[in-house]
């Protein structure tokens, strides 16, 4: 076992990571890029190394934990080196009302009255925009608290 893959191997025992920020920390400390690619094709082959199961998990998370919606999590797993398929796969695993769902459990805990005023209404509108939502499903769930 080359020295590049014990690396390797140490590193992904703290975390999971992508094939990409695993590159790119082996680089940083200063292993050849031959070795480097050899072992994560190594660490690939066995199943220890794979980007689809670091999505789906960072996916759950994310949402469930976070309170993220679609749009900020593919922005997140993009800056990590994950694939637009498998980026679009993690997330058709996630039911369209969870990110729904997501939004009205941060307006509760927010406790906002209903009706705000129109500062008030457009910061929260960035707020949750920043979050990940997309503007369809936060004028959605905002107009039926109204309701």
């Amino acid at each position: 076992m080359t020295q590049t893959r014990v690396a390797a191997l140490r590193m992904l025992t703290r975390r999971e990571y992508t094939a990409f920020e695993l590159r790119e920390k082996l680089l940083k400390k200063e292993h050849p890029p031959d070795d480097i690619t050899a072992a994560l094709e190594s660490l690939a082959a066995d199943r220890l190394l794979d980007d689809r199961r670091v999505a789906i998990s960072f996916v759950r998370v994310a949402s469930s934990v976070k309170g993220r919606g679609r749009l900020r999590i593919a922005r997140e797993l993009e800056a990590r080196g994950i694939s637009k398929s498998i980026i679009r796969e993690a997330l058709d695993t996630l039911p369209a009302e969870d990110e729904v769902d997501s939004v009205r459990r941060f307006l509760e805990r927010k406790r906002l009255p209903r009706h705000l005023p129109a500062a008030d209404h457009r910061r929260l509108f960035a707020q949750l925009l920043r979050r990940g939502f997309s503007a369809d499903v936060i004028a959605r769930v905002i107009k039926d608290r109204r309701t």
